[in-house]
């Protein structure tokens, strides 16, 4: 981190997190900015990178673009069906994005990745009936809008716990900046705006005058949009710029919010057709209910009940001393889990090799688990689970925890179970860690409380209490263990 000033930083990110980028993208400014060009020089350019032409096919026969269902099998055809400024669009996006996303990316670049997408989207749906002619560049303008950032956190030299770079605190922001970078992203993501050509509406969004144009607004309002939703559709940092949203389209606040909402849905949908599936859990999405349905939102939390658990704890107990088998007892404490104390997800993960893996789930927003929850719990990993196992027992995530050690919620944790509140608790079975149970609310409206967890812990103890009853049992007839 030896560079300081924006110039330094510049030449630094264009030639270690950017460096396809400059080449390609001065091609295409070049076939998409004059009157004189056509599909098959557009053509010639993306079908030279093999990747490149995979995107933009990918991209074309999404719903976003493809409306009709019939194939797209060329890029000519591609070009004739969204036009010469839409495709240099997917073709920017798809390079920055294979740029950013080599290796394996950081949790914080996937964050301003999905924030970029969310924005996109909200700005372009923002301007498209009104100026539809211009609705790819305000798309780029808010995709981009955190270029600079995006590509400082890609470098491999960059650590990602400095927190006061990701501060909440503009102040803290800006001073960490100036200390660290010597200038700001928002001036490193001008610069490469300007050396690429990306953009009169990008440029000037990242500094926005009175009298800014449509477009810039709607960037401006789109990139807010996607930062406010993050503190959830009903904060006020989010209503605060759904009356600006209001204002611009002259919906009411209702629709407004309808429509802003459904932009978060469109969001991952686009981020998925640019191949960019680990962005898709990062972007708000409307299963919440409007913020006017407070009590049907507060009805989708579970509520807890303490004789279901006495209840289900009384069972289990029976059921060991009569040989339940192993599934059995499992989907209990589960049940348990869920029903009794009121947590909305839980799973229970086994150890196998270096990899943590669930088998048993139960719970709303649980459906991909049993083949996306696989998780690396080798010596050289570090995340929730690997502490859960070094340290042993119970352990309570909280959101202030999460917010202090992002490298515990890498990009794979952050893709699957997202990055919540949670318990988690480590099964030892013969003096081998075997397995993790985990349980949080997601986003259903509740919190945590220490009386959840005191029962989250008697779950899991009578569940390891069991399970060592049942190996030692198992061990006797068969001479090994069970698991």
């Amino acid at each position: 981190m030896a560079s300081h000033g924006l110039k330094s930083w510049v030449d630094k990110l264009k030639s270690n997190s950017l460096p396809v980028l400059g080449s390609v993208v001065g091609e295409l400014n070049k076939i998409t900015g004059s009157e004189d060009s056509d599909v098959n020089q557009l053509a010639e350019v993306i079908l030279r990178d093999p990747n490149l032409t995979s995107h933009v096919l990918k991209v074309a026969n999404s719903v976003q673009y493809n409306y009709t269902n019939a194939k797209i099998n060329t890029v000519s055809r591609a070009i004739v069906h969204i036009g010469l400024k839409g495709v240099r669009a997917i073709c920017i996006s798809s390079l920055v994005m294979e740029s950013l996303l080599k290796d394996k990316p950081k949790a914080r670049v996937l964050e301003l990745i999905a924030q970029g997408f969310h924005g996109a989207v909200q700005a372009r749906n923002l301007l498209e009936k009104m100026d539809h002619e211009s609705s790819e560049e305000v798309f780029i303008g808010a995709l981009l809008f955190n270029l600079g950032e995006m590509a400082f956190w890609s470098l491999e030299d960059i650590d990602e716990n400095n927190q006061d770079l990701v501060s909440e605190s503009p102040k803290v922001r800006r001073d960490a900046m100036e200390k660290i970078l010597g200038t700001s992203f928002k001036a490193i993501t001008r610069e490469l705006a300007k050396e690429w050509k990306l953009g009169d509406t990008l440029e000037q969004a990242l500094y926005p005058r009175s009298d800014a144009s449509e477009k810039v607004k709607a960037v401006v309002t789109g990139e807010r949009l996607s930062r406010a939703a993050l503190y959830g559709w009903e904060s006020r940092q989010l209503k605060k710029v759904l009356q600006e949203v209001a204002e611009y389209t002259g919906m009411s606040m209702e629709d407004a919010l309808k429509r802003v909402k459904e932009g978060g849905d469109q969001a991952a949908e686009v981020a998925l057709s640019y191949g960019v599936p680990e962005a898709c859990p990062l972007i708000p999405n409307s299963l919440e209910d409007y913020i006017n349905d407070k009590p049907e939102k507060a009805s989708r939390a579970l509520k807890g009940d303490s004789a279901l658990q006495l209840s289900i704890l009384r069972d289990l107990s029976s059921a060991t001393n009569e040989g339940i088998d192993v599934n059995t007892m499992f989907q209990m404490v589960l049940e348990g889990m869920h029903r009794g104390i009121g947590l909305e997800r839980v799973c229970i993960a086994f150890v196998k090799g270096h990899k943590l893996v669930a088998k048993y789930v139960l719970g709303e927003g649980t459906e991909h688990w049993r083949s996306g929850y696989a998780f690396d719990v080798g010596p050289y990993s570090d995340n929730i689970f690997v502490e859960t196992l070094e340290k042993g027992g119970a352990r309570w995530y909280t959101q202030d925890y999460a917010d202090k050690n992002k490298h515990m919620y890498p990009s794979d944790v952050i893709t699957v179970v997202g990055k919540f509140p949670c318990f988690t608790h480590a099964i030892d079975i013969d003096g081998r860690k075997v397995a993790i149970f985990y349980a949080d609310r997601w986003n259903l409206g509740g919190k945590l409380s220490d009386t959840q967890f005191d029962s989250f812990k008697h779950f899991a103890t009578q569940a390891q209490i069991s399970l060592n009853l049942l190996s030692r049992r198992t061990q006797e007839r068969r001479g090994k263990s069970f698991y």
